[in-house]
């Protein structure tokens, strides 16, 4: 069986003179590599859905709460890799 992660992508919209309009994306870099980083997520507990979890994580690790963030409900993207050898499972959902 796979370990299942939840997660969100957070990101602001810059609204500056053109061209320097951008997005810009909130990463966190990873206790274990100095050269690898990732958006904030963790593992699902028991009884957790997919939703709570990513906002769970993204509060404990990020420091911002449901009211600080518009989620784009309905937004799902799901990666599937190996990590030493097991299959993991990450769910993304898309904040607006």
């Amino acid at each position: 069986m796979a370990l299942r992660a939840c997660g969100l992508i957070v990101f602001r919209r810059l609204i500056q003179p053109l061209p320097a309009d951008g997005i810009q994306y909130l990463l966190l870099q990873t206790s274990y590599g100095e050269h690898h980083w990732t958006p904030p997520k963790g593992h699902v507990d028991p009884g957790e859905d997919d939703m709570t979890t990513a906002l769970r994580e993204t509060q404990e690790e990020a420091g911002l709460g449901r009211g600080q963030l518009r989620v784009e409900e309905g937004f799902l993207s799901e990666l599937r890799y190996e990590v030493r050898g097991r299959p993991k499972e990450v769910l993304y959902c898309w904040p607006s």
